[in-house]
C-alpha cells in the first residue's frame, strides 16, 4: 500500500524532479527535508499515524524549525549531523520520554538555536508522570574551538568528536532554555550533564540557561572559548557548574542553589612539555547558595590563569577547597585570585579555604552581591526560572 502510494505522488509529479527526490525522502528513516518527524509530515501527510507527530528520535541531517503550538516528544537519542540546525522557538516544550536512553546531541559543524524569551522560555523536561532527576540525558553541544590537547578529542558521555582550531566556531545561538529533570547515566555509566558544551567556539550564544532538578552535573563547559551569561543551575546531583580541559571563555551572572558537592569546580590539565598557551577566565558575579558538601568553589589541576570576581556565599563549611599539589603551585604563582568574596551566613565549623600555600592573600574578603541579589533570586532571572526563591 505504502509503494502505491508513493508511486502514485511519483506519477502526479513526473514535471517536478524536485518533488520526486523530496517524496523519496519519506522512507530514508531520518528526519529531514520538512518532515515533521521521521518519515511523516511536509510531502509525506499520512504516512506516519497522528500520534507520530512531534516525535524527535534518530538523526536530523537538515534544517528543522518546531512548531510551540505541538508538545514534542524526545523518544530516545537524537543527534543533529554536520550542517544540520535544530531551532526551537519560544514556548515550545519537549518531554522526553524516561528510561529508553533520550538525549539530543549536537555533532561538530551542527547547529542549535533556542529563541526562548524572559517570560516565556523553550522546555526540555520529563515526560514521565511523577518527574524525577535522571529521567533522561541531557544536551550535549560539540563544537571545532581549541581544547587542552591542542587537537581533537572524544567526548566522555557519547562517543563524538570535538576540539579542533576553529577559535570563533559556533554551534548555534541558545537564549531562555530551561532543562529540566536530565542526568541518566550513559552508556559508559557516567551521568549526563544539565547541559555540557565540547570544545565550543566564541561565535556561539551562551545566555538565560537554567538546569533544574539534573541527576548530575548542571552544565559542563569542556575546553572552547565561548562565553557563558546569565546561568542558573537548580537542585544539582553533583557539581553546579564544572569548568575542565581549559576552558578559555569568560563567565557573567552565575546563580546556583541546591547543589550536592560543588558549586563552581575549576580543572586545568597539568602542564605538558609544549604546553598550549596558558588560559585565562575571567568569572565574574557568582552567587552560590549552600549548604554544600565539598565547597563553594573547588579548585585543581596545574594550569590556566583564572580571576573570579564580586563572588558570594552562603551557607558554607567551605569556602574554597585546592585539591592537590598542583592547583596549590598555581596559586603560589598567582594564577587564581578572587577579588572581593563573601562568606555570608557561614556554619559553625566554617573554614575559608584548606589551601596552605604561599599566597594567602590570592583571595579578599568584602561584601558582594554575586549574580544580583545575593541568594535570592536576581531580576534578570524572573519569570523564565523555576525553584527560586
Amino acid at each position: 500500500m505504502v509503494g502505491l502510494l508513493l508511486l502514485q505522488l511519483s506519477c502526479s509529479d513526473d514535471d517536478d524532479p524536485l518533488a520526486n527526490s523530496a517524496t523519496l525522502l519519506c522512507f530514508d528513516g531520518i528526519l529531514n527535508g520538512d518532515e515533521i518527524t521521521v518519515d511523516c509530515g511536509g510531502v509525506c501527510p499520512g504516512f506516519c499515524p497522528l500520534a507520530s507527530i512531534g516525535i524527535l528520535e534518530g538523526e536530523l541531517v537538515t534544517s528543522l524549525q518546531l512548531d510551540p503550538a505541538i508538545e514534542y516528544r524526545l523518544t530516545g537519542p537524537y543527534l543533529i549531523r554536520d550542517k544540520a540546525a535544530l531551532s526551537i522557538p519560544a514556548g515550545t516544550v519537549i518531554k522526553a520520554d524516561p528510561g529508553v536512553g533520550a538525549y539530543i546531541a549536537v555533532a561538530q559543524g551542527g547547529s542549535f538555536f533556542v529563541f526562548g524569551q524572559p517570560e516565556n522560555p523553550a522546555i526540555i523536561t520529563s515526560g514521565a508522570e511523577n518527574p524525577a532527576p535522571g529521567d533522561w540525558g541531557g544536551v550535549v553541544i560539540c563544537g571545532q574551538a581549541p581544547i587542552d590537547n591542542g587537537g581533537v578529542g572524544r567526548s566522555d558521555i557519547i562517543d563524538i568528536f570535538y576540539g579542533g582550531p576553529r577559535l570563533e566556531d559556533s554551534s548555534g545561538s541558545i537564549n531562555y532554555f530551561r532543562i529540566e529533570y536530565a542526568g541518566a547515566a550513559g552508556e559508559n555509566q557516567q551521568n549526563f550533564d544539565g547541559i555540557a558544551f565540547y570544545g565550543v567556539g566564541s561565535f556561539t550564544n551562551i545566555t538565560n540557561i537554567q538546569t533544574f532538578e539534573t541527576l548530575g552535573n548542571g552544565i559542563r563547559f569542556i575546553g572552547g572559548n565561548a562565553d557563558a551569561e546569565r546561568l542558573v543551575v537548580t537542585n544539582s546531583g553533583d557539581t553546579g557548574i564544572a569548568v575542565t580541559n581549559d576552558w578559555s571563555g569568560n563567565g557573567d551572572s552565575w546563580h546556583l542553589s541546591g547543589i550536592s558537592n560543588t558549586g563552581v569546580d575549576i580543572t586545568s590539565n597539568e602542564l605538558v612539555e609544549n604546553p598550549n598557551p596558558i588560559v585565562t577566565d575571567t568569572i565574574s558575579n557568582i552567587s552560590i547558595v549552600g549548604p554544600i558538601l565539598e565547597g563553594g568553589l573547588n579548585y585543581s589541576g596545574a594550569g590556566g590563569n583564572y580571576v573570579l570576581t564580586n563572588f558570594y556565599t552562603t551557607d558554607l563549611e567551605l569556602g574554597i577547597n585546592v585539591e592537590g599539589s598542583g592547583a596549590s603551585l598555581q596559586i603560589d604563582m598567582g594564577n587564581l585570585q578572587i577579588d572581593s568574596i563573601q562568606f555570608d551566613n557561614p556554619s559553625a565549623n566554617f573554614m575559608p579555604t584548606n589551601y596552605m600555600g604561599t599566597n594567602p592573600g590570592f583571595y579578599q574578603e568584602n561584601m558582594a552581591t554575586g549574580a544580583g541579589s545575593g541568594s535570592l533570586r536576581p531580576d534578570w532571572a524572573e519569570g523564565w526560572t523555576r525553584g527560586l526563591e
